[in-house]
C-alpha cells in the first residue's frame, strides 16, 4: 500500500490533491488545522477507495509535524509527502510588522523544513517529496515581498535538500503554479479576475502525474500557469 502525507489537506490546492490521489492501495493521512474540513474531504476520498487517516496538525510546531509523520508512516515508510501551506502577507514593505514578517516565513517556510526534515528521516529509495511554491518564487511582485521572499526561500531550500538526498534516491519536486482560485484570494485586496486562474484541480492533476511516474524520474521544478498569462 502506497502511503502519501498531505498538508495543507482541507482546503484549496491540497484538499484537491488528496481527492486526485485518492484510489484503491493508498494510504491517505490528511493533515491541516481544521479537523471537520480534513475529516469532509477523507469522506470524498474514502469513497474513491483510499483509505484515509485524518490528522489535525499545525506544521509550524515541531512536535505535531513529527506526531503526523509518525502516524502517516506507521510501521512502514513513507513514500509521498505533499506540503502545501496556503495564505499570503499583502501589504506595503513599511506597513508589516516584524511580528507578521516572522510568522508567516514561519509558516510558510520553516514549516517546509520541518515537514522535510522529518519526513525524509522515514522515506526509503524512491521517495517523493513535493513542495507547492508558487511563480512567486521566481517572479516578484509590489506589495508582495514577504511573500516572495518565503516562496524564493522554499525553491532554494528544495533544491539544496534535493542533491543532498540523490544519493539515496530520494526525489524532490517544487511545483509553481500561477495564482489559482482558492480562498486565499477572499481576504487580498484589489479586483482578481477569477477566470484567468487555475483552479485547485488543474495543479492536483499536475501532481497526480509526478507522483504516478516510476520511482528513478525526477521532476525538479515544474511550473503551472493560465494560458491568459500574468493577472
Amino acid at each position: 500500500m502506497r502511503s502519501i502525507l498531505i498538508t495543507g489537506a482541507s482546503r484549496g490546492i491540497g484538499a484537491a490533491t488528496a481527492l486526485a490521489l485518492a484510489q484503491p492501495n493508498t494510504r491517505l493521512t490528511l493533515a491541516a488545522r481544521n479537523r471537520d474540513a480534513l475529516a469532509a474531504v477523507a469522506t470524498q476520498a474514502t469513497a474513491a477507495g483510499a483509505e484515509c487517516i485524518v490528522a489535525p496538525c499545525d506544521v509550524t510546531d515541531p512536535a505535531q509535524v513529527a506526531a503526523t509523520v509518525a502516524l502517516a508512516a506507521g510501521s512502514g515508510r513513507l513514500d509521498v509527502v505533499v506540503h502545501s501551506v496556503g495564505g499570503a502577507l499583502v501589504a506595503p514593505l513599511e506597513a508589516i510588522s516584524l511580528a507578521e514578517w516572522e510568522e508567516h516565513l514561519r509558516t510558510q517556510l520553516t514549516s517546509l523544513f520541518l515537514v522535510a526534515q522529518t519526513a525524509v528521516a522515514r522515506m526509503d529509495r524512491g521517495g517523493l517529496l513535493i513542495n507547492i511554491a508558487s511563480v512567486a518564487a521566481r517572479q516578484a511582485f509590489p506589495g508582495w515581498s514577504a511573500y516572495v521572499a518565503a516562496k524564493h526561500g522554499a525553491l532554494g531550500f528544495a533544491a539544496a535538500i534535493r542533491e543532498e538526498l540523490r544519493p539515496r534516491g530520494i526525489r524532490v519536486c517544487s511545483v509553481l503554479p500561477a495564482a489559482t482560485d482558492t480562498a486565499i484570494w477572499d481576504a487580498i485586496p484589489g479586483d482578481w479576475s477569477r477566470a484567468n486562474m487555475l483552479q485547485p484541480s488543474d495543479v492536483a492533476a499536475t501532481i497526480a502525474a509526478i507522483v504516478a511516474l516510476p520511482p528513478y524520474v525526477t521532476v525538479e521544478d515544474v511550473t503551472i500557469g493560465h494560458v491568459a498569462g500574468r493577472l
